[in-house]
């Protein structure tokens, strides 16, 4: 905890994986120093905010924003990272080497420049341009967040989540990055991730495309084409999809009924609700 900053960081281990969310509220600049002896591969997510990161350990430094990742290779981490956004938010998975190298082996996946670097536990950046996290990629990440499990089912469907953000992002590199956000004005970028998190964040309320537009900072056709493009999928659509989403968590996981759920993510007709539901996951509210 520091003084003018809240972090926070959630960790999930298993056989050979570790996956971490890091998110920083704050309201002035921070730095600090990350320091360990932990032997991985890492792939950073880095999914909202503004930060300079110094990889001392590598003598690189990089002036990332939102919606970038690339991995790395290191038997040990110094870093000096510096936030710029009020809000801040970076998601890592972390693989042993010899898990690594078995998913490389089972996908037929050929990385040999960073493999033998990695062989001779020699530090290594894969790319010296951050990638563009793309909207596979984005979801998987929410998806593994959002986790509708629990115990030992919980752990299966983290293990399979892992594996997939792994692929999706190997897939991106053998593709050349195709999937690159083709607007590049990184500030309009940056907004495009306001808009997603207001509306994460208001899911339940009214939210109109101009409002949207007004609070981020974008007109609507540039909200709407942009939006498209980094996200894959509609503003209205994205919305719709969330709110199911949170409606799915909150009939599994509480006891409110199935009125009251509607109208907590934002459905003013229970029965307009009950449509959209079984639209989504192909079955009733009331059979859960």
């Amino acid at each position: 905890m520091l003084s003018t900053a809240d972090m926070t960081f959630q960790n999930w281990c298993f056989d050979g994986f570790r996956m971490v969310r890091f998110v920083l509220v704050q309201k002035q600049e921070t730095t600090y120093e990350i320091k360990n002896d932990i032997d991985a591969v890492k792939i950073y997510f880095n999914r909202r905010g503004t930060n300079h990161s110094d990889y001392r350990q590598l003598s690189k430094n990089f002036l990332l924003g939102s919606g970038q990742c690339n991995m790395l290779y290191s038997d040990e981490l110094d870093t000096r990272v510096s936030h710029f956004d009020n809000y801040s938010e970076i998601f890592s998975l972390q693989l042993t080497r010899e898990c690594f190298l078995d998913l490389l082996d089972q996908g037929g996946i050929d990385q040999n420049l960073f493999r033998v670097k990695l062989a001779r536990k020699q530090s290594s950046m894969f790319s010296h341009q951050w990638l563009s996290i793309n909207s596979a990629m984005d979801k998987c990440i929410n998806d593994i967040l959002n986790c509708p499990f629990r115990s030992d089912m919980k752990k299966i469907y983290l293990h399979a989540k892992a594996i997939e953000l792994f692929v999706l992002f190997a897939h991106s590199i053998n593709e050349g990055n195709e999937t690159e956000f083709q607007v590049k004005n990184s500030f309009e970028r940056e907004k495009l991730y306001f808009a997603k998190d207001y509306l994460m964040q208001n899911y339940a309320n009214t939210n109109s495309l101009s409002a949207l537009a007004k609070v981020s900072g974008l007109n609507e056709f540039k909200l709407k084409h942009g939006f498209k493009l980094l996200f894959n999928t509609s503003v209205i659509d994205f919305l719709i999809n969330y709110r199911l989403e949170k409606a799915h968590d909150l009939l599994l996981n509480t006891q409110k009924n199935i009125s009251e759920v509607a109208f907590e993510t934002g459905y003013t007709s229970p029965a307009y609700f009950g449509k959209a539901f079984k639209k989504k996951y192909g079955f009733n509210p009331t059979n859960l």
